[in-house]
């Protein structure tokens, strides 16, 4: 009797794989509704698994066909990259702390990256997909401003003594949310409502990051891709218009706010990018975590960047910087588990995964950006041609820039980015097939 139930209502229960993602991706800004996030999770890998089974054991079954290019060259870089990890794992001297840390990241990125490659095939799907990435983060962004008086707002230390949680990491979220909204802004046509929303919730998720945050790489990052996705869309009467609301947030923020504009002048100066105290004291974080690396340049420290300040101990690299370098050994002293962090993408993976490491993340990502390329050099003008066109390229000029001073690869951050590739190679195979 179950069987035949099972088999009755067999291809519904897997449609609910899609849905399932789309309310993980949903959450994935939030640091509340953990429960909701991993229950989506494990639902969707749970049928994810049971699909691949059920499919693998009777191939001939209808609609059975991974519609995996297994020889793409991003493919082959994933599990390069897949293989690298795995190698800096077991050979670790914290093969415990790097196996869970796999398990809470990569893990997770994998099976986000192989769900929309696999189930994200049509265009309705996708629009679904990018639609849910840019609704999540304003609905966060509405939820903060309902949370929070105007006021407040302008009072980091009151919001920080409320414990105002919602707004934990935002800054860092907005360098990946508002390209991708505004790239994907530039790709819907005919629907002028749904952009004039967008563009003033893109309005105040910019005057959120200005004022609360004052993230200057944040903010450099925002500005820098959205003057090239303007400018590779030619649109430069909307330059003149962003430019104009820049400069009136700016002069709101000088009345209300004066040493915001203080802050942001240091972004002028040499001094910012060439001083340890311009570069909030990273440059002895740096300092720290490469003569770290040194000491296991080819497969690194294991997976996950939590075990930094361990290493750090266990390895008596403190003793050996104590009288060397006093900033250093003041930070890495003052750090345990999970608070040291190398605060630049190189660095970070590094130390976690070496050399071998590094050069299968670079490949990956370039063999991704190649795709980029092509399905721009293609020219056709349809909806998910110009998210690429635009919002992938903001995206990436904005990651390039804001891990200058993070190494965000992992969390939340690892997910979004590996779940942009995937959309990125599903719809070059699109293209691929309608050329042939």
């Amino acid at each position: 009797m179950f069987q035949g139930l099972w088999l009755k209502y067999e291809e519904r229960i897997y449609s609910l794989i899609p849905p399932l993602l789309l309310i993980y991706i949903f959450f994935q800004p939030f640091n509340h509704f953990a429960g909701i996030r991993n229950t989506a999770f494990y639902a969707m890998l749970l049928l994810f698994l049971i699909k691949i089974i059920r499919r693998g054991i009777n191939p001939a079954s209808e609609g059975f066909n991974w519609r995996i290019n297994w020889k793409d060259s991003a493919m082959i870089a994933f599990f390069i990259l897949l293989m690298a990890i795995l190698v800096s794992i077991f050979f670790s001297n914290y093969i415990t702390d790097s196996l869970n840390a796999f398990r809470k990241n990569f893990f997770y990125q994998m099976v986000v990256f192989f769900v929309i490659l696999t189930e994200f095939r049509d265009i309705g799907k996708l629009r679904a997909l990018l639609c849910a990435v840019v609704l999540s983060f304003i609905t966060l962004t509405i939820i903060i401003f309902i949370k929070n008086p105007p006021a407040n707002l302008l009072n980091i230390l009151e919001a920080k003594a409320n414990r105002e949680t919602f707004l934990g990491g935002y800054a860092l979220n907005a360098a990946f949310y508002i390209p991708f909204t505004l790239g994907y802004l530039f790709s819907i046509k005919d629907r002028i409502i749904m952009r004039g929303f967008l563009w003033v919730m893109l309005l105040a998720e910019f005057t959120l990051v200005w004022l609360y945050y004052s993230s200057r790489t944040t903010l450099i990052a925002i500005l820098i891709s959205t003057v090239v996705m303007i400018a590779m869309s030619k649109r430069y009467k909307m330059l003149a218009i962003i430019i104009v609301l820049f400069l009136a947030v700016g002069g709101v923020s000088y009345f209300k706010k004066p040493e915001l504009i203080d802050r942001y002048k240091t972004l002028l100066s040499f001094q910012t990018y060439t001083g340890n105290v311009g570069l909030s004291g990273r440059g002895y974080i740096w300092k720290g975590t490469i003569d770290i690396i040194k000491d296991r340049p080819i497969i690194g420290h294991g997976y996950g960047w939590k075990k930094l300040a361990l290493v750090a101990r266990d390895g008596g690299y403190l003793e050996r910087w104590k009288d060397k370098w006093a900033g250093t050994y003041d930070y890495f002293s003052r750090t345990s588990y999970g608070s040291a962090n190398p605060h630049n993408l190189v660095l970070q993976i590094l130390f976690e995964v070496g050399i071998l490491g590094l050069v299968a993340f670079v490949l990956f990502w370039v063999t991704v950006c190649i795709k980029v390329v092509k399905i721009i050099k293609s020219g056709t003008e349809d909806e998910l041609n110009c998210f690429v066109k635009y919002g992938v390229t903001g995206v990436l000029v904005a990651y390039a820039i804001v891990n200058m001073a993070n190494g965000l690869w992992e969390e939340s951050y690892g997910i979004l980015t590996f779940a942009l590739a995937a959309v990125i190679m599903v719809v070059y195979e699109q293209n691929r097939c309608k050329d042939h």
